[in-house]
């Protein structure tokens, strides 16, 4: 058995990320494990980590404190909106997405282990 303390007591302890000229994604929180073919873990950070990209499933975002802006591409439209602590989200596959939270978000993430890119300049530009 696996526990994690996610209270918001526990969250509100975590350090956040500083991602202005990060080149990598920051560690997670917690320590990562596996789930149904997704490796799970608690980001948290302040700013914009790379566009994302799963080709083989969906992705589970469940924010746990903060906000960020999530930007989907999917179907030839962007889709924009402000996720806040306690909403949970699932990311269809095959669509690029990023968050961006300038005054910082903690939240738990199911990724897709297989299937998945990231690029940190705009896959589209």
């Amino acid at each position: 058995m696996i526990v994690h303390d996610l209270s918001a007591d526990a969250v509100s302890k975590m350090i956040r990320s500083d991602l202005a000229g990060a080149t990598e994604e920051p560690p997670s929180q917690i320590e990562p494990f596996d789930f149904h073919g997704c490796i799970c873990g608690v980001a948290s950070f302040i700013g914009r980590p790379p566009w994302e990209f799963h080709s083989s499933d969906d992705e589970l975002l469940h924010v746990l404190a903060g906000s960020s802006q999530l930007t989907v591409r999917q179907g030839g439209e962007e889709l924009v909106r402000t996720l806040h602590a306690g909403d949970l989200v699932i990311i269809p596959k095959g669509c690029w997405h990023r968050n961006e939270a300038p005054e910082g978000v903690t939240m738990l993430h199911m990724t897709p282990r297989e299937g998945g890119r990231h690029s940190w300049v705009d896959p589209e530009s």
